[in-house]
């Protein structure tokens, strides 16, 4: 902690710093010890993302509070997140709130895409046993998560870890710092989500996606008599996105 505290000198004197590659709102480094016993971390600096921003944060729970409410929330619903070590806030100024977040790095994790192979051809069966197994497996955390009322912030596929365990596979949700909780989830958050996972394109074909929304909607009961309205709603969206996405965020 005293490293931490000490600014990006001292964290070299005790840490490997590796950037990460982020959105140009954050700083992220890979904190890796230069001895076998310290553990790595990863430390996130959020960047002000306007005027604007800076002036809402006078008021506004900085968002690494939000993160790490967030990720609190997450856990005591179930859900896994990389553990958080730190959330530091710091005024510099009269309108300056630096403010990070630091979690320990999840052993054998990688983003969830990278478990899909890139072509189908030639796959073993036991490669798309394990595909489908994954598939369908997210499909039930999301379930899970919205049958809770909890929307993911940015669930695009880069902020979800997998890790296959001897129980089955986990998932690890990260950037957490606009998910939330409603008692009810609306509509458009959900199909936000959904939009999100839909526009990864390499390796899935549409009977994985349709393996997905099964599982999906094994735990999401209520949606099952709208389940062909939600699709076409998904499929028009995701089109749309697709379409814009050099102008737009997903």
């Amino acid at each position: 902690m005293e490293a931490l505290e000490s600014g990006e000198a001292s964290l070299r004197e005790h840490f490997d710093l590796e950037p990460v590659s982020s959105s140009k709102f954050a700083r992220v480094y890979r904190l890796s010890g230069q001895q076998q016993s310290v553990t790595t971390l990863y430390f996130k600096q959020y960047i002000a993302r306007s005027t604007l921003d800076v002036i809402k944060h006078l008021v506004r729970a900085s968002r690494a509070r939000r993160a790490f409410e967030a990720a609190k929330m997450l856990t005591e619903n179930g859900f896994e997140v990389p553990a958080v070590v730190a959330m530091g806030e710091c005024r510099c100024g009269l309108f300056d709130k630096a403010n990070f977040l630091v979690t320990l790095e999840i052993r054998g994790a990688k983003p969830i895409y990278k478990f899909v192979p890139d072509r189908l051809e030639n796959l073993s069966q036991e490669q798309l046993r394990q595909k489908r197994d994954m598939i369908r497996a997210f499909g039930r955390t999301v379930g899970r998560m919205h049958a809770k009322g909890i929307f993911h912030g940015d669930l695009r596929l880069g902020n979800v870890l997998a890790k296959q365990g001897k129980n089955g596979w986990r998932f690890f949700f990260l950037d957490n710092e606009r998910t939330r909780r409603f008692y009810r989830l609306p509509p458009w958050l959900r199909l936000k989500n959904l939009v999100q996972i839909n526009m990864f394109r390499d390796g899935v074909t549409q009977t994985d996606r349709m393996r997905f929304l099964r599982s999906y909607m094994q735990e999401n009961g209520s949606m099952v008599s709208k389940q062909k309205a939600l699709i076409q709603k998904i499929i028009a969206k995701t089109d749309w996105r697709l379409e814009n996405k050099d102008k737009y965020f997903v």
